[in-house]
């Protein structure tokens, strides 16, 4: 299995990758039936060019892509939705119908407090994104609301 992991520098996905890669490695055997080949790490860093071609190669998605704490709050819609929009066209553009995974936040729900936050809003467009790629094409889209997902490690 070819796994691309989207944000892959960041909190969450850093720790994941390193999961995966004790997985594929052999050193966490809590997943027997798991055979990762290729870990695919994608961050700010690389290109869409790379973007392109583990989207043609990747068998399952984690995006973990965000923005959370931007200098300009249009940088949220940027960052979550836009971000999100290049990565389902790519998948598209291959034709590659893998699960995805996306990594959201309570504050989709633009409940309570979250109720005119632009970091929620960008967060509830790019899960109502996924879920109308996931009616267009029949992929199977994961999503979850992270609570509580604060501090540095």
């Amino acid at each position: 299995m070819n796994i691309l992991v989207t944000g892959s520098a960041g909190f969450v996905g850093r720790n994941l990758v390193e999961n995966l890669k004790c997985i594929r490695d052999g050193k966490n055997r809590t997943r027997p039936n798991l055979c990762i080949n290729e870990i695919f790490e994608f961050d700010r860093s690389n290109s869409i060019e790379e973007l392109e071609v583990w989207c043609s190669k990747a068998d399952f998605v984690f995006n973990l892509a965000g923005v959370n704490r931007p200098k300009d709050p249009a940088e949220f819609k940027t960052g979550n939705f836009g971000f999100a929009s290049t990565l389902i066209d790519s998948l598209k553009k291959h034709g590659n119908k893998c699960p995805v995974m996306l990594s959201s936040s309570v504050q989709a729900t633009l409940a309570g407090r979250f109720g005119t936050s632009e970091y929620g809003l960008s967060k509830r467009d790019g899960e109502d994104l996924f879920f109308r790629y996931a009616e267009e094409t029949g992929t199977v889209v994961y999503v979850y609301r992270f609570p509580n997902l604060v501090g540095k490690w």
